[in-house]
């Protein structure tokens, strides 16, 4: 028997050399490759995680909320910067959709589940108990009360502790949703995802955000609490839809007009009503969808270029510790608010003081994972 094993071996092998030379097989491989390549990277996914954490830190450092406003020289780059970095949560989302609907190709209803319990629960549980008792005896910034559970639950339930936390709950919702469109057919999947997209878009956030525009006094009686299941959609279609040339132009440029508006308008209207105005931006207004959709195709589709200017693998590890900092950045920017007295303002904080609690976030994050048990904070 293992003859024989041999001798088809060998004979494949000799079929194999005389294709080769011929010129058939060897590009048939390579289309396969090249095709496979273009399609399936994920390799992005990595850098639009670090991005994303590295943005929200931004976003909490800088002080757009401020009174700034009123001298609209200082406040121009605040109002920049926060319009900027808007996409930092709704690309976290967007990564979900990218990698997660087709999970059920690869593992079981059962091993998902227990993924999402060790990568989100298990974190936010930990780092709100860890925040209550930082916030009472550390930074002293909490009163502690005596036991009751309904003000614990509260503090959880209502993000009392770190307003942040709100997105893992919303991530929670989205995770147990996830199961149900990824046992779509998988031929159909793509094209039942366009059909999701749009109809959210135009009936969930096109109109309204229309009736609002033009102040118009229409009550849009088709409304539903989407949270951010149109981003899980348009995850999954910019991961896996070949788009034309054409068509990632329009999209690109439509993201850059958005992203116009977003900036311009806030500008305007704020320093003219001296009041923020938040008409065009929102993680679920129009105008943010298409920038941050557009921002994330850009992204994928200039990753080659990217990743020859920084290394992939580097890339890829720091990508896996993105959790940490997303947890660690409050209690971080409390502890510098508290103990060396740091004032938040634009010119020390906006990028030089938010990189560097973005650098000390990930730094503890990596020591977090080598301590077991603790790791599990830090998934």
């Amino acid at each position: 028997m293992s003859e024989n094993i041999k001798l088809n071996n060998i004979e494949n092998t000799r079929n194999l050399i005389i294709e080769i030379k011929n010129g058939n097989s060897l590009d048939c491989q390579i289309k396969k490759v090249n095709s496979g390549k273009a399609h399936n990277t994920l390799d992005y996914i990595s850098f639009a995680k670090i991005i994303s954490a590295y943005g929200v830190i931004i976003l909490h450092t800088n002080p757009f909320w401020n009174d700034n406003y009123k001298n609209v020289k200082k406040w121009i780059f605040a109002n920049f910067i926060e319009q900027v970095f808007f996409f930092s949560v709704p690309f976290f989302v967007l990564c979900i959709g990218a990698t997660l609907l087709d999970f059920n190709e690869k593992y079981s209803l059962k091993i998902y589940y227990k993924r999402r319990f060790t990568k989100v629960v298990v974190p936010l549980v930990g780092w709100n108990i860890f925040s209550y008792y930082y916030r009472i005896y550390f930074v002293k910034n909490l009163k502690k009360k005596k036991f009751d559970i309904i003000y614990l639950l509260n503090l959880f339930f209502q993000n009392k502790l770190y307003g942040l936390f709100y997105s893992f709950h919303i991530f929670i919702v989205t995770y147990m949703i996830i199961p149900i469109l990824a046992y779509v057919e998988k031929p159909k999947k793509i094209y039942i995802y366009f059909y999701g997209f749009f109809t959210l878009l135009i009936t969930q956030i096109l109109i309204p955000y229309l009736l609002s525009i033009f102040n118009i006094n229409i009550t849009w009686p088709y409304r539903i609490d989407v949270g951010y299941i149109i981003y899980i959609f348009s995850g999954y279609i910019i991961q896996n839809y070949k788009f034309s040339k054409a068509n990632k132009i329009i999209i690109y440029i439509l993201g850059l007009f958005f992203f116009l508006v977003q900036f311009i308008s806030t500008q305007y209207y704020t320093y003219k009503n001296q009041k923020i105005y938040l008409l065009h931006t929102g993680f679920l207004k129009f105008p943010t969808i298409i920038y941050c959709n557009s921002l994330f195709l850009f992204i994928k589709e200039y990753s080659d270029v990217l990743f020859k200017v920084l290394n992939k693998n580097f890339i890829n590890k720091l990508g896996s510790l993105t959790i940490g900092p997303f947890f660690l950045h409050w209690p971080v920017i409390d502890f510098f608010q508290k103990y060396p007295k740091l004032i938040f303002n634009m010119n020390l904080f906006s990028f030089i003081g938010g990189s560097f609690i973005c650098i000390i976030c990930f730094l503890i994050t990596f020591i977090l994972k080598q301590i077991p048990i603790i790791k599990y904070l830090v998934p």
